[in-house]
């Protein structure tokens, strides 16, 4: 469903209000002020591709910034990837200061105060991808914030393509729902594609002692997910460590290691219930598989993480009737 959004069809008192509600469904929370004495003006529209939110925004001068105050009263800030198609602005994040012209990407993590000073016109496509959907360490994510890149970086050209055409098809409504998921799993895979060329860039290339073990220990957690006794003490004694430096492994990530293990559980419940394979078996028999001993917890967890139950998000991905109890 596309949700679309017009100034002009508003007072010039009113609008400045409307615009920062706008701007707000199509991806975040701004503070929102016209660069000069005239109303805000403006139109955008935005839509989901499963879990991330495109939309497209053609408006007038403005500045926005992502300020302390509105964080604090937030809790689920996303990754945004902003591709100008015209005009430009200034960006900064993270004591970094850019110009972004047309062509340009520009990556802002929103859990964090950035500003954009956009002095004329402009037009740019934007994507919130959800941090909880990205594979990746974020040690390696915080390289790409505030970065900019053109059009001929390799990986990040790549991207720029993948966020234009995701838009374009978004708006002209291609996006059947059985695709959405694939669309995002692209997207979503390019984008740490990015990060960990980041993450490797200007460093040596042998990866340290921590991140070896980090790696091994995610890779032992997804090949044990059906198992119930799987916890830090069991992963912890099958790496000889003890359960107090398995947790400082993890304790710079974005996710601590039992986070990781449901979170890695929803995702492999996610994909199973979305399957044609699996329409045999009931949303327990797949939460039992991947190592979910409570039916209810699984149900708030999975509804927690996605706004679905498992049975709506089995519905929606495969258009199926509802199953059996």
């Amino acid at each position: 469903m596309i949700k679309a959004f017009r100034t002009d069809a508003h007072p010039p008192g009113e609008r400045t209000e409307y615009w920062v509600e706008a701007v707000r469904q199509a991806a975040t929370r701004f503070e929102i002020r016209p660069r000069d004495d005239t109303a805000l003006c403006g139109s955008l529209w935005a839509a989901s591709v499963g879990e991330i939110h495109v939309g497209h925004v053609d408006a007038g001068p403005q500045r926005m910034a992502r300020t302390r105050t509105i964080i604090s009263e937030e809790s689920d800030a996303p990754l945004l990837l902003s591709l100008q198609e015209a005009g430009s602005s200034v960006v900064a994040q993270g004591g970094r200061e850019t110009l972004l012209t047309s062509g340009y990407l520009a990556v802002f993590d929103a859990r964090r105060p950035f500003l954009r000073d956009f002095p004329g016109r402009f037009r740019q496509n934007v994507a919130a991808v959800p941090f909880q959907i990205l594979d990746v360490p974020g040690s390696y994510l915080a390289k790409l914030i505030g970065q900019v890149y053109p059009p001929t970086h390799y990986i990040g050209g790549i991207l720029s393509s993948f966020v234009s055409r995701l838009a374009a098809a978004a708006e002209s409504g291609d996006c059947l729902p059985g695709a959405e998921r694939h669309l995002q799993w692209g997207l979503t895979d390019v984008l740490v594609a990015l990060a960990a060329h980041k993450g490797r860039l200007h460093r040596d290339v042998t990866p340290t002692a921590a991140e070896t073990q980090r790696l091994l220990v995610r890779d032992y957690i997804t090949a044990h997910l059906h198992r119930r006794d799987l916890s830090p003490a069991t992963i912890a004694a099958a790496h000889r460590m003890s359960v107090r430096y398995l947790h400082k492994l993890f304790q710079d990530e974005d996710m601590s290691v039992s986070r990781w293990i449901n979170h890695k559980r929803l995702e492999a419940c996610r994909e199973d219930l979305a399957r044609p394979a699996a329409a045999g078996s009931t949303v327990g028999e797949i939460a039992r598989r991947w190592g979910f001993v409570s039916p209810a917890h699984f149900s708030r967890s999975f509804r927690a993480a996605y706004g679905l139950s498992p049975g709506e998000w089995r519905r929606t991905a495969s258009d199926r009737p509802p199953e059996r109890a």
